[in-house]
């Protein structure tokens, strides 16, 4: 075959190739909406009546009834159909799969519910916490709820193994809270949490490096302002480095999530001046 006529079909069969594949991609998203579009049907038909709702429904399809009546604002009939969801699965991925949904419609990750009331597979819990980490997470919402089940797994976990890892861990998931708490403007508890941090992890200065921006947050300019000054030449973690660089650090981070800071330009200025 000449070498013209070569390339001719290769792009011939290329052409034909990306066609199949769009056909695909549009055959499987229709399939994908056709099954969605079923489920939501039922559950508009069957919601007022959630033990023939449920009734053969694999736990993939209950997750999806659950989230439903969490769209709809229906907690009581949400949280009645979590014990009918652990009936026919005990499996800790599908329960922090359900910590996850519960969190983006409630703020409440169900970390009692769901993992800490039972008490003989706590370890096992926090484990799969551990390891799962939060790479895979879609959003900073889905990252707090993370940090909500993690935390409230360490205190039950500590009451069982209190030893020094244990603890810089919880100081350290503590602060993370505290952080992803800031950045999804949750601000309520934040102080609590890094008073958590610093609690079991002392010498960390992570949360110390997080008060000044929550003060400046919440509208304290003053006391963070001052905050600032007193913490900007310290050193910090990382060799040769100083507070002022993670504050500086952290502005940025704060301004890329959207989040308007008032009287930025003044810290900015303090901090990065020699007195």
């Amino acid at each position: 075959m000449k070498l013209k006529t070569l390339l001719y079909f290769l792009l011939l069969m290329l052409s034909i190739t990306k066609s199949q594949a769009k056909v695909k991609l549009h055959v499987d998203y229709q399939n994908n909406k056709i099954e969605t579009d079923t489920i939501r049907d039922e559950f508009n038909l069957k919601k007022k009546n959630t033990a023939n709702l449920i009734s053969g429904k694999s736990p993939d399809i209950l997750l999806k009834f659950y989230e439903y009546y969490l769209q709809e604002n229906d907690i009581s009939r949400a949280d009645s159909l979590i014990s009918n969801i652990l009936k026919s699965t005990n499996d800790v991925a599908y329960k922090y799969q359900m910590s996850l949904v519960s969190y983006r419609y409630t703020l409440d990750a169900r970390s009692q519910m769901l993992f800490t009331s039972d008490t003989y597979r706590i370890e096992a819990y926090r484990n799969y916490f551990l390891k799962s980490g939060i790479t895979s997470l879609k959003s900073n919402n889905d990252i707090r709820a993370h940090y909500l089940g993690l935390v409230a797994l360490d205190a039950a976990y500590y009451k069982i193994a209190p030893d020094s890892v244990v603890k810089k861990q919880i100081g350290r998931h503590y602060n993370s809270l505290a952080w992803y708490s800031i950045v999804t403007q949750q601000l309520n508890d934040v102080a609590y949490y890094l008073d958590q941090s610093i609690k079991y992890d002392p010498e960390s200065k992570y949360p110390v490096s997080n008060r000044p921006l929550l003060l400046l947050l919440q509208g304290n300019y003053k006391e963070a302002e001052a905050l600032y000054i007193k913490l900007k030449d310290l050193p910090f973690e990382e060799p040769n480095s100083t507070f002022k660089d993670e504050f500086l650090e952290d502005l940025t981070l704060v301004e890329a999530e959207g989040i308007k800071i008032n009287n930025v330009k003044k810290i900015r200025k303090i901090l990065k001046s020699k007195k």
